[in-house]
């Protein structure tokens, strides 16, 4: 994200290069373009060209790379794209996503918990998911309490090894007591304990409240 999209090919290039070089060869590349964003410049023939650039370098998947209301050409990128394609973090509810696994846009779809309507609704998106055979990856970029339940919701779904996951952020890492820490593989550990399995610390939380008090 950042630059990408938004300058010329050869800057969109020279970001993925740098990316694959940092991370060597065994190590999975995800792009995010961000078409998301409230005035994404681009459409559907940068996409399909990007796409062909990502392959050389080969990325896993191309996420958000259309506006997200454009059904019609995130079909035909994903029809005619090399790489795998993802999308539906700002998708709302499982009505929204169904024309989308109807018309086969995604390879790969990511919805945002903390959008969708909780964790009954992800589950039944993901269940949805399956259906179509369309690969779930929960979005997790939101906050501590999304990323427990994306994580408990990886769990229950045999095809879903990976969540997305900020790292740095106050809302995921500072507010949640002992923090989350990814293991040596880079992998983060399911909690266990009752409820969601993590434990918010207050103390800190007051900085981010913005004034509104605690129930």
């Amino acid at each position: 994200m950042g630059p990408f999209g938004k300058h010329n090919s050869a800057t969109d290039e020279a970001i993925v290069k740098a990316a694959r070089e940092a991370i060597g060869t065994d190590s999975l590349l995800m792009v995010d373009a961000g078409g998301s964003d409230a005035f994404w410049p681009n459409g559907y023939k940068w996409a399909l060209n990007t796409s062909k650039m990502l392959a050389d370098y080969d990325v896993h998947w191309f996420e958000e790379a259309l506006n997200p209301d454009n059904l019609e050409d995130y079909v035909k990128l994903r029809e005619h794209s090399p790489v795998p394609i993802s999308g539906g973090e700002v998708l709302t509810r499982r009505q929204s996503f169904h024309p989308w696994f109807k018309a086969h846009a995604f390879d790969i779809v990511q919805p945002d918990v903390t959008k969708v309507g909780g964790i009954s609704e992800e589950r039944r998106i993901a269940r949805m998911a399956q259906d179509y055979d369309i690969r779930f990856i929960p979005h997790g970029w939101n906050t501590t309490i999304g990323l427990a339940a994306d994580l408990h919701l990886a769990s229950a779904f045999p095809h879903t090894d990976l969540v997305e996951y900020l790292i740095g952020s106050p809302y995921i890492d500072e507010i949640t007591v002992g923090g989350w820490k990814l293991d040596g593989d880079g992998m983060l550990t399911i909690p266990t304990k009752p409820g969601l399995g993590i434990d918010l610390d207050l103390d800190v939380l007051k900085k981010y409240k913005g004034g509104a008090q605690f129930m």
